[in-house]
Protein backbone atom coordinates (compact mmCIF):
# COMPACT_ATOMS: atom_id res chain seq x y z
CA UNK A 1 0.00 0.00 0.00
CA UNK A 2 1.25 3.46 -0.91
CA UNK A 3 2.44 5.83 1.86
CA UNK A 4 1.33 8.85 -0.19
CA UNK A 5 -1.71 10.85 0.96
CA UNK A 6 -4.97 9.15 -0.04
CA UNK A 7 -6.47 10.02 -3.42
CA UNK A 8 -9.93 9.73 -1.87
CA UNK A 9 -10.68 10.23 1.81
CA UNK A 10 -14.04 10.47 3.56
CA UNK A 11 -14.74 10.90 7.25
CA UNK A 12 -18.07 10.41 9.01
CA UNK A 13 -19.80 10.95 5.67
CA UNK A 14 -23.59 10.99 5.88
CA UNK A 15 -26.42 11.86 3.54
CA UNK A 16 -30.20 11.72 3.74
CA UNK A 17 -32.82 12.34 1.08
CA UNK A 18 -36.10 14.09 1.91
CA UNK A 19 -39.08 11.81 2.41
CA UNK A 20 -42.74 12.23 3.26
CA UNK A 21 -42.20 10.94 6.79
CA UNK A 22 -38.86 12.70 7.24
CA UNK A 23 -35.27 12.32 6.02
CA UNK A 24 -34.36 8.95 4.47
CA UNK A 25 -30.73 8.05 5.31
CA UNK A 26 -28.57 6.87 2.38
CA UNK A 27 -25.14 7.03 4.03
CA UNK A 28 -24.55 6.72 7.77
CA UNK A 29 -21.15 7.89 9.01
CA UNK A 30 -18.95 6.35 6.34
CA UNK A 31 -15.16 6.60 6.84
CA UNK A 32 -12.62 5.15 4.39
CA UNK A 33 -9.61 6.04 2.25
CA UNK A 34 -8.41 5.01 -1.22
CA UNK A 35 -4.71 5.11 -2.10
CA UNK A 36 -3.35 6.66 -5.32
CA UNK A 37 -3.33 4.16 -8.19
CA UNK A 38 -5.69 1.77 -6.37
CA UNK A 39 -8.61 -0.04 -7.98
CA UNK A 40 -11.08 0.15 -5.10
CA UNK A 41 -14.57 -1.31 -5.04
CA UNK A 42 -17.82 -0.43 -3.30
CA UNK A 43 -19.89 -3.58 -3.04
CA UNK A 44 -23.40 -4.05 -1.74
CA UNK A 45 -27.05 -4.66 -2.63
CA UNK A 46 -29.30 -2.09 -4.26
CA UNK A 47 -30.02 0.69 -1.79
CA UNK A 48 -26.75 0.21 0.08
CA UNK A 49 -25.61 3.78 -0.70
CA UNK A 50 -23.04 3.07 -3.42
CA UNK A 51 -24.36 5.48 -6.03
CA UNK A 52 -24.96 8.22 -3.45
CA UNK A 53 -21.34 7.86 -2.37
CA UNK A 54 -20.09 8.20 -5.97
CA UNK A 55 -22.37 11.19 -6.63
CA UNK A 56 -21.05 12.99 -3.54
CA UNK A 57 -17.45 12.45 -4.63
CA UNK A 58 -18.35 13.64 -8.16
CA UNK A 59 -19.83 16.86 -6.63
CA UNK A 60 -23.33 16.01 -7.88
CA UNK A 61 -24.75 15.68 -4.34
CA UNK A 62 -23.82 17.69 -1.26
CA UNK A 63 -23.35 15.55 1.85
CA UNK A 64 -25.61 16.12 4.83
CA UNK A 65 -22.71 15.68 7.25
CA UNK A 66 -19.08 14.65 7.34
CA UNK A 67 -16.26 15.42 4.94
CA UNK A 68 -15.09 14.07 1.59
CA UNK A 69 -11.85 14.90 -0.21
CA UNK A 70 -10.54 13.96 -3.65
CA UNK A 71 -6.81 14.57 -4.15
CA UNK A 72 -6.91 16.74 -1.04
CA UNK A 73 -9.74 18.91 -2.38
CA UNK A 74 -12.97 19.26 -0.42
CA UNK A 75 -15.85 18.15 -2.67
CA UNK A 76 -18.32 20.58 -1.06
CA UNK A 77 -16.06 23.63 -0.81
CA UNK A 78 -14.02 23.14 -4.03
CA UNK A 79 -16.36 21.43 -6.53
CA UNK A 80 -14.92 23.04 -9.69
CA UNK A 81 -11.37 21.96 -8.84
CA UNK A 82 -12.59 18.43 -8.06
CA UNK A 83 -14.54 18.13 -11.33
CA UNK A 84 -11.43 19.10 -13.30
CA UNK A 85 -9.58 16.12 -11.82
CA UNK A 86 -12.17 13.35 -12.09
CA UNK A 87 -13.93 11.27 -14.72
CA UNK A 88 -17.34 9.66 -14.19
CA UNK A 89 -18.78 6.63 -15.99
CA UNK A 90 -22.34 5.53 -15.21
CA UNK A 91 -24.12 2.34 -16.22
CA UNK A 92 -25.86 2.47 -19.60
CA UNK A 93 -25.26 6.19 -19.84
CA UNK A 94 -26.58 7.50 -23.15
CA UNK A 95 -25.64 11.15 -23.22
CA UNK A 96 -24.00 11.28 -26.66
CA UNK A 97 -25.45 12.98 -29.69
CA UNK A 98 -26.85 10.01 -31.60
CA UNK A 99 -26.50 11.51 -35.07
CA UNK A 100 -22.88 12.51 -34.52
CA UNK A 101 -20.15 9.96 -35.02
CA UNK A 102 -18.08 8.59 -32.14
CA UNK A 103 -15.18 10.76 -33.27
CA UNK A 104 -17.32 13.90 -33.48
CA UNK A 105 -18.78 13.25 -30.05
CA UNK A 106 -15.39 12.85 -28.42
CA UNK A 107 -13.98 15.93 -30.15
CA UNK A 108 -17.01 17.94 -29.04
CA UNK A 109 -16.75 16.86 -25.39
CA UNK A 110 -12.98 17.39 -25.46
CA UNK A 111 -13.65 20.99 -26.45
CA UNK A 112 -15.96 21.35 -23.46
CA UNK A 113 -13.08 20.12 -21.30
CA UNK A 114 -10.90 22.96 -22.62
CA UNK A 115 -8.85 21.14 -25.25
CA UNK A 116 -8.02 23.07 -28.40
CA UNK A 117 -9.33 21.62 -31.69
CA UNK A 118 -6.00 20.12 -32.72
CA UNK A 119 -5.47 18.56 -29.29
CA UNK A 120 -9.07 17.34 -29.23
CA UNK A 121 -8.63 15.55 -32.56
CA UNK A 122 -5.45 13.83 -31.38
CA UNK A 123 -6.96 12.84 -28.02
CA UNK A 124 -10.15 11.50 -29.60
CA UNK A 125 -8.19 9.44 -32.11
CA UNK A 126 -5.96 8.02 -29.36
CA UNK A 127 -8.88 6.95 -27.16
CA UNK A 128 -10.88 5.48 -30.04
CA UNK A 129 -7.88 3.30 -30.77
CA UNK A 130 -7.30 2.35 -27.13
CA UNK A 131 -10.92 1.29 -26.62
CA UNK A 132 -11.21 -0.68 -29.83
CA UNK A 133 -13.51 1.77 -31.58
CA UNK A 134 -11.29 2.91 -34.44
CA UNK A 135 -13.20 0.86 -37.03
CA UNK A 136 -16.47 2.45 -35.90
CA UNK A 137 -15.07 5.92 -35.28
CA UNK A 138 -17.06 7.53 -38.12
CA UNK A 139 -20.34 5.68 -37.50
CA UNK A 140 -23.20 7.49 -35.75
CA UNK A 141 -23.25 6.83 -32.00
CA UNK A 142 -26.91 5.80 -32.22
CA UNK A 143 -25.86 2.69 -34.16
CA UNK A 144 -23.56 1.45 -31.39
CA UNK A 145 -24.28 -1.61 -29.26
CA UNK A 146 -24.57 -1.21 -25.48
CA UNK A 147 -21.04 -2.51 -25.03
CA UNK A 148 -19.65 -0.06 -27.59
CA UNK A 149 -21.49 2.83 -25.93
CA UNK A 150 -19.98 1.93 -22.58
CA UNK A 151 -16.49 1.86 -24.08
CA UNK A 152 -17.22 5.27 -25.60
CA UNK A 153 -18.39 6.46 -22.17
CA UNK A 154 -15.09 5.40 -20.61
CA UNK A 155 -13.17 7.09 -23.43
CA UNK A 156 -15.10 10.32 -22.85
CA UNK A 157 -14.29 10.20 -19.11
CA UNK A 158 -10.57 10.12 -20.00
CA UNK A 159 -10.56 13.02 -22.48
CA UNK A 160 -9.03 15.47 -20.00
CA UNK A 161 -6.75 12.77 -18.54
CA UNK A 162 -8.12 12.92 -14.96
CA UNK A 163 -6.15 11.12 -12.25
CA UNK A 164 -9.32 9.78 -10.54
CA UNK A 165 -12.06 7.77 -12.29
CA UNK A 166 -15.46 6.83 -10.84
CA UNK A 167 -17.19 3.80 -12.38
CA UNK A 168 -20.80 3.38 -11.28
CA UNK A 169 -21.79 -0.19 -12.27
CA UNK A 170 -20.19 0.18 -15.72
CA UNK A 171 -21.03 -3.37 -16.89
CA UNK A 172 -24.70 -3.28 -15.87
CA UNK A 173 -26.87 -4.36 -18.78
CA UNK A 174 -24.00 -5.77 -20.82
CA UNK A 175 -23.96 -9.35 -22.05
CA UNK A 176 -21.41 -11.72 -20.52
CA UNK A 177 -18.78 -11.34 -23.24
CA UNK A 178 -19.08 -7.55 -23.49
CA UNK A 179 -18.85 -7.24 -19.69
CA UNK A 180 -15.76 -9.49 -19.54
CA UNK A 181 -14.06 -7.51 -22.31
CA UNK A 182 -14.82 -4.18 -20.63
CA UNK A 183 -13.54 -5.41 -17.25
CA UNK A 184 -10.25 -6.53 -18.76
CA UNK A 185 -9.90 -3.20 -20.55
CA UNK A 186 -10.66 -1.21 -17.40
CA UNK A 187 -8.11 -3.03 -15.28
CA UNK A 188 -5.33 -3.19 -17.88
CA UNK A 189 -5.78 0.30 -19.28
CA UNK A 190 -6.91 2.53 -16.43
CA UNK A 191 -4.76 1.19 -13.62
CA UNK A 192 -2.21 -1.00 -15.41
CA UNK A 193 -1.08 1.44 -18.10
CA UNK A 194 -2.29 4.82 -16.94
CA UNK A 195 -1.97 4.53 -13.16
CA UNK A 196 -5.39 6.02 -12.45
CA UNK A 197 -7.13 5.80 -9.11
CA UNK A 198 -10.40 3.98 -9.77
CA UNK A 199 -13.46 3.72 -7.55
CA UNK A 200 -15.92 1.11 -8.80
CA UNK A 201 -19.44 0.41 -7.55
CA UNK A 202 -20.81 -3.06 -8.23
CA UNK A 203 -23.07 -5.79 -6.90
CA UNK A 204 -21.36 -8.44 -9.00
CA UNK A 205 -19.14 -10.64 -6.83
CA UNK A 206 -17.08 -11.90 -9.79
CA UNK A 207 -16.47 -8.35 -10.96
CA UNK A 208 -15.33 -7.32 -7.50
CA UNK A 209 -12.88 -10.23 -7.31
CA UNK A 210 -11.50 -9.67 -10.81
CA UNK A 211 -10.95 -5.91 -10.65
CA UNK A 212 -10.49 -4.68 -7.09
CA UNK A 213 -7.43 -4.82 -4.90
CA UNK A 214 -9.57 -3.76 -1.94
CA UNK A 215 -13.29 -3.38 -1.45
CA UNK A 216 -15.68 -1.85 1.06
CA UNK A 217 -18.95 -3.69 1.68
CA UNK A 218 -21.90 -1.39 2.31
CA UNK A 219 -25.28 -2.28 3.75
CA UNK A 220 -28.04 0.26 4.36
CA UNK A 221 -25.54 3.10 4.15
CA UNK A 222 -23.12 1.62 6.68
CA UNK A 223 -19.66 0.16 6.22
CA UNK A 224 -19.90 -3.53 7.09
CA UNK A 225 -16.33 -4.57 6.24
CA UNK A 226 -13.32 -3.55 4.16
CA UNK A 227 -10.31 -5.40 2.80
CA UNK A 228 -9.10 -7.62 -0.01
CA UNK A 229 -11.98 -9.42 -1.78
CA UNK A 230 -10.56 -12.88 -1.09
CA UNK A 231 -10.18 -12.09 2.61
CA UNK A 232 -13.74 -10.78 2.90
CA UNK A 233 -15.20 -13.77 1.10
CA UNK A 234 -13.18 -16.11 3.31
CA UNK A 235 -14.30 -14.22 6.42
CA UNK A 236 -17.92 -14.35 5.30
CA UNK A 237 -17.87 -18.07 4.67
CA UNK A 238 -15.80 -18.83 7.77
CA UNK A 239 -17.66 -16.63 10.27
CA UNK A 240 -21.38 -17.19 10.02
CA UNK A 241 -23.63 -15.85 12.77
CA UNK A 242 -26.22 -18.32 14.09
CA UNK A 243 -29.17 -17.45 16.31
CA UNK A 244 -29.89 -19.91 19.11
CA UNK A 245 -33.31 -19.63 20.75
CA UNK A 246 -33.89 -21.64 23.94
CA UNK A 247 -37.10 -22.69 25.63
CA UNK A 248 -35.82 -21.45 29.01
CA UNK A 249 -32.80 -19.57 30.38
CA UNK A 250 -29.47 -21.42 30.59
CA UNK A 251 -27.01 -19.03 32.32
CA UNK A 252 -23.96 -21.28 31.99
CA UNK A 253 -24.47 -22.25 28.36
CA UNK A 254 -22.88 -19.14 26.82
CA UNK A 255 -19.58 -19.82 28.56
CA UNK A 256 -19.65 -23.49 27.61
CA UNK A 257 -20.27 -22.73 23.94
CA UNK A 258 -17.62 -19.99 23.84
CA UNK A 259 -15.00 -22.57 24.77
CA UNK A 260 -15.60 -24.71 21.70
CA UNK A 261 -13.03 -24.51 18.85
CA UNK A 262 -15.74 -23.93 16.24
CA UNK A 263 -17.20 -20.93 18.10
CA UNK A 264 -15.50 -17.58 17.54
CA UNK A 265 -17.84 -15.55 19.76
CA UNK A 266 -21.06 -15.77 21.76
CA UNK A 267 -23.38 -12.81 22.38
CA UNK A 268 -26.31 -12.98 24.78
CA UNK A 269 -29.22 -11.11 23.18
CA UNK A 270 -31.54 -12.06 26.03
CA UNK A 271 -31.86 -14.74 28.71
CA UNK A 272 -33.12 -17.22 26.10
CA UNK A 273 -31.44 -16.00 22.87
CA UNK A 274 -27.76 -16.36 22.03
CA UNK A 275 -25.93 -15.36 18.86
CA UNK A 276 -23.00 -17.60 17.94
CA UNK A 277 -20.30 -16.59 15.44
CA UNK A 278 -19.07 -19.89 14.02
CA UNK A 279 -15.92 -20.74 12.16
CA UNK A 280 -17.70 -22.65 9.42
CA UNK A 281 -20.67 -24.99 9.71
CA UNK A 282 -21.90 -26.33 13.09
CA UNK A 283 -19.97 -29.46 14.07
CA UNK A 284 -20.49 -32.47 16.32
CA UNK A 285 -18.98 -30.76 19.36
CA UNK A 286 -21.53 -27.97 19.17
CA UNK A 287 -24.48 -30.32 18.82
CA UNK A 288 -23.12 -32.41 21.72
CA UNK A 289 -22.81 -29.31 23.92
CA UNK A 290 -26.39 -28.31 23.18
CA UNK A 291 -27.62 -31.81 23.98
CA UNK A 292 -25.62 -31.95 27.22
CA UNK A 293 -27.11 -28.65 28.39
CA UNK A 294 -30.48 -30.36 28.67
CA UNK A 295 -32.27 -27.20 27.55
CA UNK A 296 -34.82 -27.50 24.72
CA UNK A 297 -33.67 -25.67 21.59
CA UNK A 298 -36.55 -23.94 19.85
CA UNK A 299 -34.58 -22.59 16.89
CA UNK A 300 -31.00 -22.69 15.61
CA UNK A 301 -30.36 -21.08 12.21
CA UNK A 302 -28.11 -18.54 10.45
CA UNK A 303 -28.88 -14.97 11.39
CA UNK A 304 -30.19 -12.89 8.49
CA UNK A 305 -27.75 -9.99 8.75
CA UNK A 306 -24.44 -11.87 8.68
CA UNK A 307 -21.75 -10.77 6.22
CA UNK A 308 -22.30 -13.87 4.12
CA UNK A 309 -25.95 -12.87 3.71
CA UNK A 310 -24.97 -9.35 2.65
CA UNK A 311 -22.70 -10.79 -0.01
CA UNK A 312 -25.46 -13.05 -1.29
CA UNK A 313 -28.08 -10.29 -1.25
CA UNK A 314 -25.84 -8.07 -3.35
CA UNK A 315 -25.73 -10.52 -6.24
CA UNK A 316 -27.83 -9.61 -9.28
CA UNK A 317 -30.91 -11.75 -9.82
Amino acid sequence: MSTAPPAIAVSDLAHAYPGRAGPVPALRGLTLAVAPGEFFGLFGPNGAGKTTFIRILATLVTPTAGRARVLGLDVAAQPAQVRARIGLVSSNENSFYGRLTARQNLEFFAGLQGLRPSAARLRAAELLDVFGLRAAADAPAQTFSTGMRQRLNVARALLHDPPVIFLDEPTKGLDVLAAANLRALLKDELVGRRGKTVLLTTHDLAEMEQLCGRVAILEAGRLRAAGAPADLIREASASVIYRLELAEPAPALAGQLAGLPAVAAVTAVSATILELTLRGAPGRELWAALAAADVPVQRFAPKDDGLVTVLKQAQPA
